[in-house]
This record gives C-alpha cells, structure tokens and sequence, in this order.
C-alpha cells in the first residue's frame, strides 16, 4: 500500500472517529443549544418565561409522560417530542434548579401507566392489541398541587410554550384572581330562545375556558346588582344591557373606590341576542343593539359614537356577496402592529386583532383634569364611518364597500383610562321604584333605619375617586366570538379545541393580567398565531377580484343594453304578430346572441389571465421559501472552498 493510500485510509478513520465522537458528545453537551431561524422565535424561550422562572421560589416538577416504544415508526410524533423534551429543558435550565424535569414512557400495564392515567393524561389505542398511547405533561408543586396538559398535540406547536409556561405560572400562584363579569350575551350556555322564539340549547362560549383557565370568573346580574364581592379586583363589563340605575350607580360607585374595569362595549352588536333571536328577513327592527353604559363612560372622560360603525378600507377584511365573489367590507377589519400601541404592554405583543363592526371611541371635551386617556388601538388614516342603519336587515356588502368615504383620520377603537375620575350620580344614589324616600332612609314608608336595628351600614355616596382609577374599553364587543378569533381543530384524539386566527381573546387575558398585577404571560400572546400566509398573494388575489368585478360589470351593462333593445323592438309591433319575429328582430337576436357567446368568452379569459397572474406569484414565493435557505447554504460552502483553494 501506497503512502497515499495509507494517509488517505488514516483520514477517513479520523474523519469517522471524529464523525462519531462529536454525535456522541454533542448530545449531552448541546441539548439545549438551538439554533432558531423562525421569524417569531417560536423555539426560543421569550423574556415574559425567562422572568417567570427566575421568580420560582419553590421547586416545581414537571414529568412529560410520552409512549415512545408504541410510536417508533412514526417520525412526524417522535420528532415532535424531541421538540418538547428540548423545550422542557430549556425551562429546566432557566430556571436555577427550581425546574425537575422527568421523561417517563409509560409502558402498557406499567405502574407508569397507572399513575399517568391518574393525573388525568388522556390516552388513545394505539395499535390492534388494545395499547395506549400517552403524549401529556404533569406538573406538580411542594403542595402536591397538580396541573395537567393531557394532551400536547403537534398540531398546536405554536402555543406550546404559552401551555408549559401557563402551567409553571399556575403552580406558583394557585389562586387565582378573582373577576366579576356583566354581559347581556349568554357567554356560560344552556337553555335560550332561538329564532322565532323556538327553545334551543346552546354551548358556552370558548373565551370562558380561555378565562377560566388564569382567573375565578363569577357572572353577575346586572339587572339585579346592589354590590359587587369584596373579591372582586376587576370587572368586565362585555356588551352591558338593561341594567337598572341602581346597577349602575354600584359600578360607579365600585370604580370610585379603586375598582378597575375592562370594557368591550359595541354599537351595534352582530351577535347580541335580540338580534339573533329576530326574523332574519324582517323589513324593520326596532331592538336596541348598542350596549347601555353611555354615562359611566361620559363620567370617565370618554364616549362611544352613537349609531355609528367605523370602518378602514386598508385593514378591510373580504366577505362574498350575492353572487359568491369576494368583496371588500370596510366594518370588518383586521388591526396589524402598527395599529396598536407598542407602549402599553397590553397591546404591545399582539400582531393581528381582528373586530367586527366595530364602534368610534372619542375624548369628551368635558373630561375630568385628572384624567390621562391613551389610544391602544386605532384605525388607519382612511378610516371612515358608516351608519349602523345600513346593516339592518342584513348589509350589502358591494354597496357599502362602493360608497364608504374615508374621514381621513384615525378613528380610536380602544383607548386606556387612568387618573381620577367624578362621579357620574352626582345628585346622589338613584332613587328606588318603591320611591324617592326609599333611597335616602331605606325603607318603602319613608321612615329611618335605626343604627341599632343590625343593619350594614351602606358606603358613603363618593363624588370623587378615593383611589386611583385604571380602564380599558374597547369599541367592540363581538370580537371575543370564538367565530371572530378562532377555528376549530381536532387533537389527536378527536377532542374538539381551538386555535387563535388572531390576538383577540389573549388581548382580553392579557388586560385582566394587567390589571391584576400579573403580566409575565403578555409577551407569548403574539406566539400564538400558527399561520404564515403569503399576504402579498391575498393582496394580488384582492386585486384580481376587484378587476373581474369591474370588468363583468362593464361587459353585463353592454348585455343588458342589447336586451333592452330588444324589447323596445317588441313593444313596437303590432300586437297580432308579437309572437312572430320582424327581420329586424331576427338581426338583433343574434346580434345578442353572438354577443353573449362573447361576452362570457372575454370572461373566462380575464379571470384565466387573473388567476395565471395569483397562480404564478404563488409558485415563486413556494420556491423561494422552500430552496432560498438551500442554495444560501450552498453558496455559502462554495465561497469556502473557493477559499480554501485559493
């Protein structure tokens, strides 16, 4: 053997060994090294954890419990669970030692098994013998308190860390804050009337789960209120109706003495019941579909334009109309980042919030000296309104889309109040139905309650906030419809779940945070969005529509001129020979025809040229999103060599 061949053998047993030995160490060694290219970071831990289990004053153990030896044949799960175990790991080492991570495979008829099916880990067949399969996460406190994950589906993977990081977060703080909600929507379920007035059972609505997951949220009466718990720290205050002035007079009341409040109030709510409950095809209707708090927001500095939607032609949203075809619809609008604040740390997070009908916020030149009012959410500078009128019975998209005017301002559609705010009773407490006396003596004749009687004594009438007051209102209430923010999926067990489409429902989590002192979990809301779409093909796609739209409209006027024509040949003749046609007729008729037969042709071939145009921007971005990164790395080790030889 050649020297040559000698050296050549010796490199390639040392490029082997070195081969092997840097797998073998690398593992061990760079577990929890990623390099992550995502444009959100998705596999990155976000500062909000980072600061989350720097706070863990307790140890917390987390145990994944994963059925590894059933699965082994399938790569999309087990490279999935790596993702999570390297996750898990890096909560592990952030942490400071405060995070006992433990992998577990529960083998079938193991005692693993028992105690993660225990833990409530739910558990699908797996193969024809019957064996389950486990893919669920455990964590548990010195308490031995317990929060449970029972199923990490790939399919969710953006929200992966907002779930571990929820979990920690709950661990640490087992109890939770406490929220009042008044709403006029039947956000809980049960029995309801449906349309016509027949009985109907409906579902409780998604964004309660969502809710109940960070706070104790109690349902209050407001057609009933005379006080709000003591627990109590915030209060929300979603599409308010029919409350008695003595309801009012409370949460005003409430506010004054420190209470805070998130606001979702709406001028003309889609989803309101009245409007869900009538005749879909009734020429007028008369219920009232605005939510009922104009005075308490007056008292606070701000009001909320009456009759009035506001609308954005550049953040519009399409919907079809009559025919099917996709039109822009001003009312309907979908906020980016440059639409919300990046100041206030509600808003600063989220990337896309999308709002239905939305309503016109403006400061009140009558607003108190002590109070500071912030936009977080505006439209851009095309913002328009649009009489809420136009969508009874139903809107018409084309028509309104054709005449929205822009007002050449951003209009408000979510601000924050903070400061001192005035009462807005200033006369006193609102008398009572038995009578004006009731009110000031407590009882219906008029006559005093006697101190020693054991009555609890009502709370000084306050005209002036004693404590710092702190609200957000936002101008739409139907925008927390799991419709508006959400999409049902299936996990790997077919239980039905949820996916966020948009920021909405985390923008109210992400206030109750707030103003409950807690925000570490803001900084994850914008990780939840799992979808990447080409926008620059919806917009050509837009465009397209918008141009066939005009083009068919022009081409279907010329039909119908030709048509017309026709019948004034007709009304012409005399009445004995109307079923017969003149020569002239004939001319015109297949005139018209030939015409048709052109028309529709031109149609075809202006919709083929439009979708040629969408279908090859589709295919250009497809290539340099799946080969850019490739050839980048090509590129990138032929400049070496090149080097190298040089």
């Amino acid at each position: 053997m050649t020297n040559q061949s000698t050296h050549l053998a010796l490199g390639l047993g040392v490029g082997a060994a070195l081969f092997l030995g840097i797998n073998a160490l690398s593992a061990p060694l760079f577990r929890s090294t990623r390099l992550d290219l995502t444009e959100q970071k998705l596999y990155t831990l976000s500062d909000g954890t980072k600061r989350l289990l720097a706070k863990l004053e307790e140890p917390v153990r987390l145990r994944l419990y994963f059925s590894k030896g059933l699965v082994e044949e399938n790569p999309v799960l087990i490279d999935y669970a790596r993702r999570v175990e390297d996750m898990l790991r890096g909560y592990a080492a952030a942490s400071n030692g405060k995070v006992e991570l433990s992998i577990i495979d529960p083998v079938p008829f193991s005692e693993d098994e028992d105690r993660c099916v225990g833990y409530g880990i739910q558990g699908a067949p797996i193969n024809m013998a019957g064996d389950m399969f486990y893919f669920g996460l455990v964590g548990t406190n010195q308490l031995d308190q317990e929060e449970v994950i029972s199923v990490l589906d790939p399919s969710k993977e953006a929200q992966l860390e907002y779930q571990v990081t929820e979990l920690v977060d709950r661990l640490m703080n087992p109890k939770l804050p406490v929220v009042g909600m008044i709403t006029s929507y039947p956000v809980e379920g049960g029995a309801s009337q449906g349309p016509f007035g027949q009985p109907q059972q409906s579902e409780p609505w998604p964004i309660m789960q969502v809710l109940r997951r960070r706070f104790d949220v109690r349902v209050l009466d407001g057609k009933t209120l005379t006080s709000i718990p003591e627990e109590v720290t915030t209060l929300v205050l979603l599409h308010p109706k029919g409350l008695t002035p003595e309801a009012q007079y409370t949460i005003d009341q409430w506010c004054l003495r420190g209470g805070k409040v998130v606001a979702f109030v709406d001028p003309f709510s889609e989803l309101d019941p009245e409007r869900q409950n009538s005749a879909r095809g009734a020429a007028a209707f008369d219920a009232q579909l605005a939510s009922e708090v104009d005075e308490l927001l007056k008292a606070w500095g701000v009001e909320l334009r009456p009759s009035v939607a506001a609308g954005d032609r550049a953040l519009a949203l399409s919907v079809r109309d009559g025919k099917g075809i996709p039109v822009k619809f001003p009312p309907f609008i979908e906020l980016g980042a440059a639409q919300l604040s990046r100041s206030d740390i509600v808003t600063q997070s989220s990337n896309k919030v999308t709002m239905l009908l939305p309503g016109a916020l403006q400061v009140r030149e009558d607003k108190p000296a002590g109070v500071t009012i912030e936009t977080l959410m505006e439209t851009t500078e095309t913002g328009g309104t649009i009489d809420t009128m136009r969508f009874l019975p139903q809107p018409d998209p084309v028509a309104i889309n054709e005449s929205f005017a822009s007002g050449n301002t951003k209009i408000p559609l979510a601000v924050r109040i903070s400061g001192t705010i005035r009462t807005a009773f200033p006369d006193g407490p609102p008398a009572k139905a038995d009578g004006p006396d009731a009110a000031e003596n407590g009882n219906p004749d008029g006559t005093e309650v006697s101190a020693e009687v054991g009555a609890t004594a009502k709370p000084e009438h306050l005209t002036e906030a004693s404590a710092p007051f702190n609200a957000l209102v936002f101008a739409d209430a139907d925008m927390l419809h799991v419709g508006v923010w959400g999409q049902e999926t299936r996990d790997l067990f077919g239980n039905r779940g949820y996916v966020p489409l948009s920021d909405n429902a985390y923008l109210l989590v992400s206030a109750l945070e707030n103003l409950a002192g807690s925000s570490e979990l803001i900084s994850l809301r914008s990780r939840a969005d799992y979808r990447r779409p080409f926008s620059r093909k919806q917009e050509l796609a837009e465009l397209a529509q918008e141009k066939f739209r005009a083009e068919e409209e022009r081409l279907e006027a010329e039909l119908r001129a030709t048509e017309a024509e026709l019948n004034d040949l007709q009304k012409q003749k005399d009445p004995s020979q109307a079923l017969f046609l003149s020569p002239e007729q004939e001319k015109k008729l297949e005139e018209f025809r030939a015409k048709q037969l052109q028309t529709r042709k031109r149609l075809r071939e202006v919709k083929r040229e439009l979708r040629t145009d969408i279908d090859s921007l589709g295919s250009r971005l497809k290539f340099l999103n799946t080969l850019a990164v490739p050839l980048a790395l090509l590129a990138g080790v032929g400049v070496i060599l090149l080097g190298r030889k040089k």
